[in-house]
């Protein structure tokens, strides 16, 4: 799950992203499809977590794309970082890539 320094929500598993989803359907919530072994991912973590604890009304995923693929191929994710906005189930919102100013941008715009 977080850490004590951040609202990040690590989703082992499908089920879990399901039930996520559902006790948070009336907020915005963000996806983040990362792997382990790629360098922009582990680059803009620290950018992700610090979000995470500026907008505490919007919901902050991590979803590992190795051990998550049926979550992978729903979202149609090609490159990571991939960083999908969620709103009432549907993606309001789109960021391919690890451009720090970028999500920035449009967490602002989606809080």
């Amino acid at each position: 799950m977080s850490s004590e320094d951040d609202r990040v929500i690590e989703v082992p598993d499908n089920d879990q992203f399901v039930r996520i989803l559902e006790k948070n359907v009336d907020k915005v919530v963000i996806l983040d499809f990362y792997a382990t072994w790629c360098g922009p991912c582990k680059a803009i973590a620290p950018m992700y977590k610090k979000l995470s604890i500026e907008y505490p009304n919007i919901v902050f995923l991590k979803i590992d794309v190795d051990e998550c693929e049926d979550i992978c191929t729903k979202y149609d994710v090609k490159l990571m970082p991939t960083f999908v906005f969620l709103k009432n189930g549907e993606q309001i919102d789109l960021l391919e890539g690890g451009v720090d100013i970028e999500l920035q941008e449009k967490v602002k715009k989606h809080a």
